[in-house]
């Protein structure tokens, strides 16, 4: 078989995710020229739990391939392991929790071969079932960014300049309508030719989990190779389900990665300033407190109606942390309640989220609430 496009995905305790991501991966058709694209996917399973190893085994076919390694290698490692068994033209990198809307394949594809200097392409994420919820751009990390994010875990007005500032970049990606140029992409799914990779690398393997990307694609950014996001292209990625089997280990291996990111591209007084940054904002930290007025609405099994302003192109944020340092976007809305998407709400664990509607004119917030899901509310609410 002569392989077009390479898949690599990198497993550890999340094979239950791997069969949906095949089968939506062989039903997204492709072609090249004026026939069908082939496909290969080469699974590479970090040394997963026994029961990851049976339902991975079960997943074997000719268009697959299993790499199993007797110990957690890291995923940088893993990846390049991937690459380096992989022979398709195009080289996906994706992680085992993801899935992949109709027309993903060929939209990326086209994006790669058509837009100008493109090196690496990378689709529009929802994090629900329905699309609704736009997951937003990564951004590349830099002292001066470090800097603001931990100043903004203590200081309610910096957390609020911090939002804005955030929201302006991401209310321009979630609703372009064309390929835009962006200085970082997401790692849970990229595409690039194999070539590119082969001369210009892929992960740096020094990095055991997170921060691999960010090393990647800030390599590229600095060396002028252009990425691309391409909003044609959709996936639906449930989110960190990976590192939440083992959080203690991730989040450990999250400061390894963090560590040798901004020595090896800031130097030592990069380090130094990042390791000041994490120490002064956990001594200082309010990671409770929200810098916006809150509606604080009463703790329910079902997902609550938020009453929308009525203002043109109001959209809305929802973020798992207060200060809304990651938020997903559900654009636009009208005036009116407005209710998360049940299957969103449903594979919730017993969480509070915060929300904010937001003025698409001054990317101000109009109007905030602090949701609780329970799935048996207590009878004080």
């Amino acid at each position: 078989m002569s392989v077009d496009l390479s898949v690599v995905v990198v497993n550890y305790n999340s094979s239950a995710y791997v069969e949906d991501l095949l089968d939506s991966l062989f039903a997204d058709a492709f072609t090249v020229g004026d026939r069908p694209g082939e496909v290969e996917v080469i699974v590479v399973d970090n040394a997963s739990r026994a029961e990851d190893h049976a339902r991975l085994a079960s997943l074997r076919g000719p268009q697959v391939r299993l790499v199993r390694n007797t110990e957690n290698v890291g995923y940088a490692i893993a990846n390049n392991q991937g690459f380096h068994v992989a022979s398709g033209r195009w080289h996906v990198v994706s992680n085992p929790d993801v899935v992949i809307r109709p027309g993903c394949l060929q939209a990326l594809i086209n994006a790669v071969e058509t837009l100008p200097d493109a090196a690496i392409v990378g689709p529009l994420a929802t994090m629900d079932h329905e699309g609704e919820m736009l997951m937003p751009p990564n951004e590349l990390l830099d002292p001066f960014l470090d800097s603001l994010i931990a100043s903004a875990r203590h200081e309610p007005a910096i957390a609020r300049v911090r939002a804005r500032h955030r929201t302006r970049d991401a209310h321009r990606y979630w609703t372009a309508s064309a390929p835009l140029p962006v200085p970082m992409l997401s790692g849970c799914f990229f595409l690039g030719r194999r070539d590119t990779f082969e001369a210009h690398g892929l992960f740096d393997p020094g990095y055991p989990l997170y921060y691999e990307d960010l090393d990647l694609f800030l390599r590229y950014h600095r060396e002028g190779r252009r990425l691309w996001h391409v909003p044609a292209a959709r996936i639906l990625h449930y989110w960190s389900r990976s590192a939440d089997t083992h959080m203690k280990a991730a989040m450990h291996r999250n400061r390894v990665g963090s560590r040798r990111y901004f020595r090896k591209f800031f130097g030592a007084a990069g380090l130094r300033s990042h390791l000041s940054n994490d120490a002064r904002a956990t001594a200082r930290a309010r990671d409770d407190a929200c810098p916006f007025t809150l509606d604080r609405l009463p703790p329910a099994a079902d997902p609550p109606a938020l009453p929308m302003p009525e203002t043109d192109g109001v959209y809305l944020e929802v973020s798992a942390n207060p200060k809304f340092f990651f938020s997903v976007g559900v654009l636009p809305l009208e005036a009116g309640p407005y209710t998360l998407p049940q299957g969103f709400w449903d594979g919730l664990p017993d969480v509070s989220l915060w929300c904010r509607a937001v003025d698409p004119a001054t990317y101000d917030t109009l109007q905030a609430w602090r949701v609780t899901k329970r799935a048996q509310p207590s009878d004080d609410g």
